[in-house]
């Protein structure tokens, strides 16, 4: 081969990925909501963990808030906490003490919060979560653990879209969720939560395009183990469940609530839809993505990269998940 087939093939190339660097940037400019000051935040779960997060830093950017929590002490806590540090007057965030599973609580907390202003985000961050293997459950719990972690993100969504499209044209707004990386590979000994996760991607995708026609962003975030009030009371009770899933995981994952809430923030300013906190996030996001492609031709391109050697790594990694739960101890409750 001619020495200038291999030059003009060389520039061709460099000129593909000069393109596709432009095209990300470009892509990074360009905010779906470009600041969230004035913006009104409705966010479940706000009292704690996660949604305490996001509550506090939309508060920091000039948002008004909505926090809709069960229990309404944590509420003013959390409003408390909000206002305090950031030297805002209390009026500038609303309490909603409502059970998210309970779909016509929901809708009046919702149609309340629109009535006080229009919302332009609503943060889906309400979850629970129990340590235990499935034939150990009672169904009760089950049902509670359905019930808050996909109903009551369904239920808020639900109210909240007829609302958004109202004003859609002239007002871009966002749903964001919640998920965990637990959408897209199981974690071991969640019984529901698992579940749960992954039905919170499914609604994410279909979300995705049933609001297509309308300037409605759906962002879903997918943290690894997040430090929180939830994942304490998990450690306390059921410790022998993480020290295993450590071992299977290869390894003591710990996010900060404060880094994921960022992360999600940007996300979902960009009307990013999937969300990844971490690079491991971003390694289990390429295989477990699923039909809706990535939002920029390069993130495309290093998926494909990407693809062949994990999914040779996954066989790797099932292999060791084999060797160590045939060689440890069944983990139990500390209670049991």
């Amino acid at each position: 081969m001619e020495w200038w087939v291999g030059a003009v093939c060389g520039v061709v190339v460099l000129l593909g990925v000069l393109a596709l660097y432009w095209a990300e940037v470009r892509r990074r400019r360009f905010t779906h909501i470009p600041s969230l000051r004035g913006k009104h935040v409705v966010i479940t779960g706000g009292s704690s963990g996660i949604g305490l997060c996001i509550a506090q830093q939309c508060a920091a950017e000039g948002a008004y808030l909505t926090l809709i929590a069960r229990t309404l002490s944590k509420l003013e806590d959390a409003r408390r906490d909000i206002t305090s540090s950031l030297n805002l007057p209390a009026d500038t965030i609303r309490l909603k003490s409502v059970d998210v599973g309970n779909a016509e609580a929901v809708a009046v907390a919702i149609r309340e919060s629109f009535d006080w202003r229009p919302i332009d985000v609503l943060v889906c961050s309400a979850g629970t979560l129990e340590a235990n293997f499935l034939e150990d459950m009672k169904p009760s719990r089950l049902e509670e653990i359905a019930r808050t972690n996909i109903l009551g993100v369904m239920f808020p969504i639900q109210s909240t879209i007829p609302l958004m499209k109202t004003r859609s044209a002239d007002h871009p707004s966002s749903i964001v969720i919640i998920g965990s990386l637990s959408s897209c590979v199981f974690l071991y000994g969640s019984n529901m939560y698992t579940p749960s996760k992954c039905a919170l991607k499914g609604l994410a995708e279909l979300l995705k395009f049933e609001l297509l026609p309308y300037k409605i962003g759906v962002t879903i975030s997918c943290p690894a183990f997040t430090q929180t009030p939830m994942l304490a009371e998990v450690e306390e009770v059921a410790s022998s469940f993480i020290t295993l899933g450590e071992k299977i995981y290869l390894g003591a994952f710990r996010e900060c609530a404060d880094d994921v809430a960022r992360f999600t923030i940007e996300g979902f300013k960009r009307n990013e839809f999937f969300v990844s906190t971490t690079l491991q996030g971003v390694l289990v996001r390429t295989i477990g993505r699923g039909f809706v492609p990535p939002d920029s031709l390069l993130i495309l391109l290093l998926e494909v990269l990407l693809i062949v050697p994990l999914r040779i790594l996954t066989f790797m990694w099932q292999i060791n998940a084999k060797h160590v739960l045939r060689t440890n101890e069944v983990p139990t409750l500390k209670n049991d």
